[in-house]
């Protein structure tokens, strides 16, 4: 509990300075109430950008890998937007930079790709130059050591047509399998930043919404194959849904980015914005509503189905499934006894019976 909550803190520290620093360097006029209150909302539009929310944020949280990545990521890619660099600041953006590469191989490649393309604006060189150095040397020693090379001995190798068909499939399973549970709740949540444009003391003329939102839907579909390409090339066989972080970052920032402009893009109309402002906390309470009851009688059958479980006498125990456990991760059992979920139930309660998921299907 001390780990998740330190950890979920300093995730949270560090979207607060990132947004801190965005506010100062392009004077948009924000006190420190409303940065720290939409440092809240960023981090829950991250919640819903990542897909199977309830099985990969079990993996973020109980994984020094994932989360600390993105925190570091966060912590360091604010640097760009801080005018005047105290030194303990470029030696965080240095321990950032080593602990991304050498953590996380998609967030590190995306990142790669961004400092190379800011390199060829001729913007930031120095900085640039310096995280370009740091996250490529750290990767190269993670890659190259033992325990990467015994990963790529053991996972098979994939002809170039299965390569394309996993990474094709990975994709759309990606943007489409639970879009519902995903991404529409992030754009709901996301509408906050289009309100908080509308607010801004900065007025951006040049932003053009059509143009920007076809440059932001190419960039997000470039993102998401390629971070899945990554990862299916490493295994040798389709990714697993949490090893979609990188792509995670990305549209959580470009979302939050394009809704805040398009809300600056719109500051002299109120045409039916409180129309869309009331549709969209009703949904957003709809929707709350839902998933308190999903939540409640998962937890509930969750503690009842336990209770069976520690007190029953039965030599091997019987139990029905679950209910939905929404965004909640299911600690749901199989009809295998020596599963190794089952397995880890039965230690866990510290009982030697056998404990089995009741098949409803046989009479």
């Amino acid at each position: 509990m001390l780990y998740n909550i330190l950890t979920v803190g300093l995730l949270y520290l560090g979207i607060t300075k990132l947004l801190k620093s965005i506010n100062e360097f392009y004077n948009l006029g924000f006190n420190k109430k409303t940065v720290l209150t939409y440092s809240i909302i960023a981090l829950s539009v991250l919640f819903f950008c990542t897909i199977s929310a309830n099985d990969t944020w079990l993996w973020y949280t109980s994984s020094i890998v994932y989360l600390w990545s993105i925190m570091a990521f966060f912590l360091g890619v604010r640097l760009f937007f801080i005018q005047q660099k105290k030194w303990f600041q470029s030696i965080l953006f240095g321990i950032s930079a080593i602990y991304i590469g050498g953590s996380n191989e998609p967030l590190t490649f995306i990142i790669i790709l961004a400092l190379l393309y800011l390199l060829f604006k001729k913007r930031n060189i120095l900085l640039s130059s310096m995280g370009l150095g740091l996250i490529t040397s750290a990767f190269l020693i993670n890659y190259l050591s033992p325990g990467t090379l015994n990963r790529d001995s053991i996972t098979p190798n994939l002809g170039l047509i299965d390569l394309v068909l996993y990474t094709g499939y990975s994709s759309v399973k990606f943007f489409f399998f639970s879009i519902h549970k995903t991404f529409i709740p992030a754009l709901f949540l996301g509408f906050s930043f289009y309100l908080l444009g509308k607010k801004a003391t900065l007025t951006i003329a040049s932003f053009n919404p059509i143009k920007s939102l076809v440059q932001n839907i190419k960039l997000i579909v470039g993102v998401v194959i390629f971070n899945q390409l990554i990862v299916v090339y490493a295994l040798g066989g389709l990714s697993p849904d949490r090893s979609g972080i990188a792509s995670s970052i990305v549209i959580t920032i470009l979302l939050i980015r394009y809704l805040f402009l398009l809300g600056n893009h719109h500051k002299e109309k109120q045409n039916k914005l409180n129309i869309i402002l009331i549709l969209n906390v009703v949904v957003l309470i709809v929707f709350n509503a839902y998933y308190t009851n999903v939540h409640y009688n998962y937890a509930k059958a969750f503690d009842e189905r336990t209770a069976y479980i520690f007190y029953s006498k039965n030599e091997i125990i019987k139990i029905k499934p679950l209910p939905n456990s929404g965004y909640i991760y299911s600690s749901e059992i199989t009809a295998d006894a020596n599963h190794f979920k089952n397995l880890h139930l039965k230690s866990g309660l510290g009982i030697d019976r056998d404990v089995v998921l009741y098949d409803l299907r046989i009479k």
